[in-house]
């Protein structure tokens, strides 16, 4: 007899067969904490910039089993997670590796959009879905330095901003979206807006999106460089590096400003 029907059988199932299911499902779903520790492993790889760590995490995640109260937190830590491999795939260092992983790129940009429009058919109010879709939608290899009048002017951030006007990872990128000229005060505005909400933001809950603080810090410290203002630089790259100590864009940007005079 399966436990089931002994549950039926014994007059308990009001009470008990809700508990069996659930625990079936438990064996065959991964918990809360393991999903983190993989979103964890995935947002390490990318601080780290090891694309193949990185590629590696994406299949992991891709795999990993969840229940329906996790299912469009997976497919977004998927769209993210394409995003930021587009991101490293496409900004290489050496004119070569540029040429090479153009094509990668791209195709990872195209999987977060349709990671991004999965996680908003399960959760259409959630808004800093929609600016991730409007960044990898727009995503052209070097958008980070150079920014995209189209990701900001996108239907998606459009939305992503009346649902999220004060969330701090949509400004993010939103800010990061923007275009300006090396040195722009304007580039600095933006981004001290964006460390501001992120430090106002309460703490992240199990389950839910906990990225982008340590970046935005980090690009307000490559802002302050660009202006000259090492002294201000050296303060938020520090800052960058307590919440994130393996982040290398960072600690490549905190050796600059130590080698400037001040």
């Amino acid at each position: 007899m399966n436990c089931s029907a002994w549950a039926r059988r014994t007059g308990l199932r009001r009470w008990l067969l809700p508990l069996l299911l659930a625990v079936s499902s438990s064996a065959t779903a991964g918990s809360t904490a393991e999903f983190d520790d993989l979103v964890a492993r995935l947002q390490f790889s990318f601080y780290t910039g090891d694309s193949r760590a990185l590629e590696q995490m994406l299949t992991e995640l891709d795999r990993f089993e969840v229940d329906a109260g996790l299912a469009s937190a997976k497919s977004y830590q998927l769209a993210y997670g394409q995003w930021k491999l587009a991101q490293l795939l496409g900004d290489p260092q050496d004119e070569r590796a540029r040429a090479m992983t153009k094509s990668s790129a791209s195709k990872a940009a195209k999987s977060c959009v349709q990671f991004a429009r999965d996680a908003i058919t399960k959760e259409p109010r959630m808004a800093e879905i929609y600016a991730i879709e409007a960044a990898c939608d727009t995503y052209q290899p070097g958008s980070l330095q150079r920014g995209s009048t189209s990701c900001v002017r996108s239907k998606s951030m459009r939305t992503a901003l009346t649902l999220g006007a004060d969330n701090p990872r949509v400004l993010f990128i939103n800010a990061l979206c923007s275009p300006g000229a090396d040195g722009d005060p304007a580039a600095i505005e933006r981004w001290r807006t964006v460390v501001a909400k992120f430090e106002a933001a309460p703490p992240s809950r199990p389950g839910k999106p906990d990225w982008g603080h340590a970046e935005a810090l980090t690009l307000l410290g490559e802002s302050y460089l660009k202006r000259g203002e090492m002294v201000a630089a050296r303060d938020v790259l520090e800052r960058a590096l307590v919440l994130a100590p393996d982040y290398r864009q960072a600690q490549k940007l905190l050796q600059t400003a130590a080698n400037r005079p001040r």
